[in-house]
């Protein structure tokens, strides 16, 4: 996102892979991602953030003096302070989703629009706390037989600046909305995607 003074902030989702290769680095649950800006004024990126679990979606707060993102494997959005006595360091104010969050947007009445692109399910949750077990699955197993995180049912979420959750639409049946991944409030509307979302 562009900050008043004409910074661009944005994510390094993993280290490791390409973008179409999300699903592996789910597997490997490696703390890889980063927050980044771009100063125009000299051509210059700087890593502000290191060490997240596949960070996703830069918002701008309404004020322009923070930023919020989100840790998509960790289930956390954070929010980095660009100004005031808290600025370069970043709290969590959303954690333990049942969701994955992706990309992060305003909305119109103050508060913050978020995509769910899939729910999290209790075994690829427990497969995460064993990393030997992911390790053997990818090894013995045909890749597809091995567990990802379930893109079968998506959501959006509307969250305040504080991190409470203020609203939640989804389709549990994953017949219309499977995988959101991003979304936008338009003249009273809330238009829905998703990269895998052809609907």
């Amino acid at each position: 996102d562009i900050a008043p003074d004409g910074r661009i902030y944005f994510t390094d989702s993993t280290k490791r892979y390409d973008a179409h290769d999300w699903a592996l680095d789910s597997i490997e649950n490696r703390a890889t991602g980063r927050l980044l800006v771009y100063d125009p004024k000299d051509g210059s990126t700087k890593t502000l953030l290191d060490g997240y679990r596949y960070t996703n979606g830069v918002c701008m707060a309404h004020d322009g003096k923070s930023l919020f993102f989100a840790e998509s494997w960790a289930c956390r959005v954070h929010r980095y302070w660009l100004e005031g006595p808290k600025a370069g360091t970043a709290e969590c104010v959303i954690r333990d989703m049942p969701g994955y969050p992706d990309n992060i947007n305003r909305a119109s009445d103050g508060n913050y629009w978020m995509a769910w692109l899939g729910m999290r399910t209790p075994s690829f949750d427990l497969s995460l706390r064993h990393p030997d077990m992911r390790k053997r699955m990818t090894r013995r197993l045909p890749q597809d037989e091995w567990l990802f995180p379930n893109i079968n049912t998506g959501g959006v979420v509307k969250f305040n600046e504080k991190g409470g959750i203020v609203e939640t639409l989804g389709d549990l049946s994953g017949n219309a909305h499977p995988m959101v991944t991003s979304m936008r409030e338009h003249k009273g509307y809330l238009f829905v995607g998703g990269i895998l979302n052809n609907r």
